[in-house]
């Protein structure tokens, strides 16, 4: 089975919100699916309470496994305690090693 990586780099809009649907489709047909959020992406995370987002509903497809790129965090001054998900915070090492450990990754 392939390990798909979808990896989304923009802030809440269309393009991202397309890569969201297609993950929950990956879900869905039981693929081994990682999200990693970064750049502008990170702004997906933030408010999730108060807005409707896919991003919610991301568990609920058996994705767990939901990576944030903790230098996008903090160049953007947003706290990991901020996010309503689970997610796991990568360092720079961590995410060049998630990219390369997955057989496809899809960005928005």
């Amino acid at each position: 089975m392939k390990r798909v990586l979808y990896l989304l780099r923009r802030g809440p809009g269309a393009a991202a919100a397309e890569t969201i649907d297609l993950a929950l489709v990956s879900g869905v047909f039981e693929q081994q699916v990682s999200m990693l959020f970064m750049d502008d992406g990170v702004y997906q995370l933030v408010g999730l309470a108060e807005r409707q987002s896919s991003v919610k509903a991301l568990p609920t497809y058996d994705i767990e496994a939901i990576h944030v790129a903790a230098h996008s965090l903090e160049e953007r001054a947003i706290d990991a305690a901020e996010i309503a998900l689970a997610v796991r915070l990568a360092d720079r090492q961590a995410v060049r090693d998630l990219i390369s450990s997955h057989d496809i990754v899809v960005t928005d």
